[in-house]
């Protein structure tokens, strides 16, 4: 092995940092006393009979092992030659006619890195798939591993001997490793250490992009295919039915995609390589102009240097993909080695647990299974004949194999107990869907059966899912995919079970009904937008966020037409409100509109609906930016920010939210002069009722200053500061720097409850508080409106208040607690232990968490009423009204009649 390749191995950070060099001079006494009995085991143990024995038991002697993992993805717009690329690119037959794509095609294994030589090589024989790509990798590995000073002393930590695989593990995998290697129909490489390199061909048409994120992840390198022969300015396709945009915008919009969904921690990682295609359809005079002409328009369109850092520029391929023989597929090819083995993650070293359970995993894969289940990679776990990984570890694992594409398995509820560990499992998942629209019709209205996808499962290429369906089915909720309608029975309010599902992904119409020009107009309307920072909207975005509403509200039906279309969506929210959600330039536009004027619309509905979008949006970004670090993994977001709209509703006139503060009356907008009061700007963000002190306020009662604080004034004190001014108040109380940093929570509200919990635990009274805000320079109000009780007056007959809730009811009052759910729930008399484990439980989404509030105290207790609702709903500072104003909107509240 060369120098630079061992340094290449070796040296790379992992999740388990690598040895101090004070451990490395404590442990070199110790390395050749292991060495010896490390040699000992494999002379004395008969690995003669197994070859790759021998190399296995030297690699997995070490704590960390190297791990090489990086993959190609070719992207672009439909008919741009990206199958075309790929069967050059890996050396399979050059297709002579144009076959459009379904989904994402994925190459295991024909694809090879040379650790050697450092160059790609095309495997020309034998069968590609993922246990085998795996085999071939790990017999790399065994071919170039050596067992010297560096591997022991990370492998030793301390130990007095290292932890060595017993010897049935090694028998099974090592077996696994030679029936490859000795494989007839295996191409042999005896000289070279080949890593395979994943490729996937991605299907250009819109309707994939919703599932594209799933794939996309910070290890690739992108190839951008586009048809070098026309204008970049040319338009994409002249369909009638689809939608309007330019072979540029196409690319800008992968770009955008790529670099949102990966969410990079290394500022040019992942890197994207632009490769025009049909250089044959150019006069060869032409070539160099044209080329000249493409670079010059792309190193124009993405100036920001944040986005350049990623994009490699100093070069177009311009390629004949046709041509086996093409000088510039050759350059590509060694582009593509070179900036492999330069990327921070190749190389990468990590615990030999990882490798092992990878490759049972695999053999798991080639005796036919798609999924297992978490308590069955468990006990595998236990198996692996070293050290087990903990549970938290094992997490660890599934979710660096989810990144890497290995495996689907996400921590959440309905799917966290099952692993998808085949990886083109997940792609027939969802291509099942897209093609079954010549035999779904309804599916090109975007709806779908419970039957219809029970009769997609049932054909023979996907029938291995009908054993899992509840999963998969709940896989593509999950995604979005599958956007659950909810029905409600007029007479009870209970939910109906519906067979049907809205497929919004699968929607190419526009909308060309009048609803727009009609009611969303300044008389009627407010809006703000979500902005995607300096890039466009990935179309997964706007698809995924429609789907989540539809999941929440009715969509509207308006002149026979249900407006529901491609990036567009009107709901309604009760039946004085509409919601319209739509892409508008670089952003996602929400509006408000009242049936009559604008000035009628709900303050507390807008600041639910702006929370409950926003919280849909984080969560939709959370699924696939799953950032590898080298230590831990992170959940971050596709960056947007909220932008509010002007009064005239002009795409271009719009404020950041930081500037309210600064407007006294109204906000005039530059391009128009139109004049917008600010309590229109304040709407969204009015998330609770607060009563207000006058200023002949006296302050709180003294027969009130005397008690001690229940924990649901404790919980909206928390709510009404920030984290430090609880900090202040703790440490006024008495509360050590100390016992404040002791408290065990991430969670932030939490943090500061349990610290003031911790005050109260001390016999701080409420005299107590008032104090150490005054010392604390907070507000003293705060504490009137904290403990001031609203009489409860409420026209609703006694018949109705008697009843429990329906679920019609819950459903529709979830969307208006906000942030004050935990708050409620305490009011109900639910514990905060409770509580705390229904958000623990449930997708951090608050119209989520406080619908599973409410359930839980309604089926907890049969004489829950909707008095007992109203009393806790004023107690926790909300105007009671609100329960009456839900009812009205609730179809079965008319019918609704007292039980004898």
């Amino acid at each position: 092995m060369n120098s630079k390749r061992t340094e290449i191995t070796y040296a790379k950070s992992s999740h388990f940092t690598n040895p101090t060099d004070d451990d490395t001079v404590q442990c070199i006494d110790k390395y050749h006393v292991q060495k010896n009995d490390l040699m000992e085991q494999i002379d004395g143990r008969g690995y003669s009979e197994c070859p790759a024995r021998g190399s296995l038991l030297q690699l997995l002697s070490a704590e960390l092992v190297p791990s090489f993992d990086s993959r190609i993805l070719v992207v672009g717009a439909y008919a741009a030659g990206k199958t075309t690329l790929v069967s050059n690119l890996i050396g399979k037959s050059i297709p002579r006619e144009r076959q459009s794509t379904d989904g994402i095609d994925v190459y295991f294994g024909k694809l090879l890195f040379d650790l050697k030589t450092q160059k790609l090589l095309k495997k020309t024989k034998g069968v590609h798939s993922f246990p085998k790509a795996i085999y071939q990798k790990i017999l790399s590995y065994l071919k170039s591993v050596k067992v010297d000073v560096i591997q022991q002393t990370g492998a030793s930590s301390g130990k007095t001997k290292p932890d060595i695989p017993d010897d049935d593990v090694l028998q099974k995998l090592s077996k696994k490793i030679d029936e490859y290697a000795y494989d007839n129909s295996t191409e042999r490489f005896d000289d070279q250490e080949v890593i395979p390199i994943p490729v996937l061909d991605f299907a250009g048409q819109i309707v994939y992009h919703a599932t594209h994120q799933t794939f996309i992840t910070s290890h690739g390198i992108y190839l951008i295919t586009f048809n070098g022969s026309r204008n970049l300015n040319d338009p994409l396709s002249d369909r009638e039915d689809e939608r309007k945009t330019t072979i540029l915008e196409n690319i800008r919009q992968w770009v955008s995609s790529i670099l949102l969904y990966s969410h990079p921690d290394n500022k040019d990682y992942p890197r994207l390589m632009f490769v025009a295609t049909h250089i044959d359809l150019v006069s060869q005079e032409d070539v160099p102009n044209k080329r000249s002409q493409l670079l010059n328009t792309l190193s124009a369109c993405f100036t920001d240097e944040n986005i350049k850092s990623h994009l490699m520029l100093q070069h177009l391929f311009f390629v004949n993909a046709l041509n086996e023989n093409d000088p510039e597929m050759k350059e590509l090819r060694e582009c593509i080695s070179k900036t492999i083995t330069e990327n921070p993650q190749w190389g990468q070293r990590v615990p030999k647990q990882f490798l092992i359970l990878e490759m049972m995993f695999a053999a798991l894969v080639e005796e036919g299974k798609h999924i297992i289940s978490l308590e069955d990679a468990e006990k595998m776990n236990t198996q692996i004949g070293v050290e087990s990984l903990s549970s938290t570890e094992l997490k660890v694992f599934l979710r660096i194999q989810n990144i890497c594409g290995k495996m689907t398995y996400f921590d959440y509820p309905n799917l966290e107990n099952y692993i998808v560990i085949n990886p083109t499992c997940l792609i027939d998942v969802l291509k099942s869907i897209v093609t079954a629209v010549p035999s779904i019709k309804s599916l090109q209205r975007g709806r779908l059966t419970n039957s219809d996808l029970t009769k997609i499962w049932s054909s023979e290429k996907f029938s291995h899912f009908l054993q899992h369906e509840e999963y998969f089915r709940q896989l593509l909720v999950h995604y979005d995919i599958l956007s659950e309608m909810k029905r409600y029975d007029k007479e009870s309010g209970k939910k109906m079970s519906v067979d049907c599902y809205l497929v919004p992904c699968m929607i190419t119409k526009q909308n060309t009904t009048t609803y727009v020009e009609r009611h969303v107009k300044s008389s009627k309307c407010v809006g703000f937008v979500f902005d995607f920072r300096e890039s466009h909207v990935p179309d997964a975005i706007p698809s995924r966020l429609i789907a989540s509403i539809i999941s929440i509200w009715n969509v509207k039906r308006y002149k026979d037409d249900d407006l529901l279309f491609s990036n567009f969506v009107a709901v309604v929210l009760d039946r004085k409100h509409d919601l319209v959600v739509k892409t508008e330039h670089n952003t996602i536009a929400v509006y408000l509109i009242h049936k009559d004027r604008r000035e009628m619309i709900i303050k507390d509905l807008a600041s639910s609906v702006r929370q409950c979008l926003e919280q849909n949006l984080a969560r939709i970004s959370e699924v696939y930016s799953l950032s590898f670090k080298s230590d831990i993994t992170t959940k971050k977001y596709v960056p947007f920010d909220v932008k509010l709209k002007s009064g005239c509703l002009s795409p271009d006139c719009l404020l950041i939210t930081e500037s309210l503060d600064g407007i006294d009356t109204e906000w005039i907008c530059d391009n128009h002069g139109f004049k917008t009061p600010k309590s229109e700007l304040d709407i969204w963000y009015t998330d609770r009722t607060l009563l207000r002190c006058t200023d002949s306020c006296q302050g709180v009662l003294d027969a009130v200053l005397s008690m001690l604080l229940n924990d649901s004034q404790l919980l909206r004190i928390c709510n009404s500061l920030t984290k430090e001014e609880v900090r202040s108040l703790a440490v006024n109380l008495g509360i050590t720097y100390p016992e404040f940093d002791a408290i065990d929570t991430d969670s932030t509200s939490m943090l500061k409850f349990y610290s003031l919990r911790l005050c109260r635990e001390k016999n701080k009274s409420c005299k107590d508080f008032v104090k150490a805000m005054e010392t604390a320079e907070i507000n003293r109000h705060t504490m009137c409106q904290i403990i001031r009780q609203a009489e409860v007056l409420i026209d609703l007959p006694d018949k109705i208040q008697i009843l429990p809730p329906s679920d019609e009811m819950l459903d529709k009052l979830c969307l208006r607690i906000g942030k004050e759910w935990m708050v409620l729930g305490l009011e109900l008399g639910i514990e905060i232990e409770r509580l705390e484990q229904i958000e623990y439980e449930t997708p951090k989404v608050l119209r989520e968490v406080s619908r599973q509030m409410l359930y839980y105290w309604r089926n907890r207790d049969d004489d829950a009423t909707i008095r007992e609702l109203l009393y806790a709903l004023a107690r926790s500072g909300r105007n009671p009204h609100l329960i009456r104003e839900i009812l009205e909107n609730c179809d079965s509240y008319p019918n609704i009649t007292p039980v004898d």
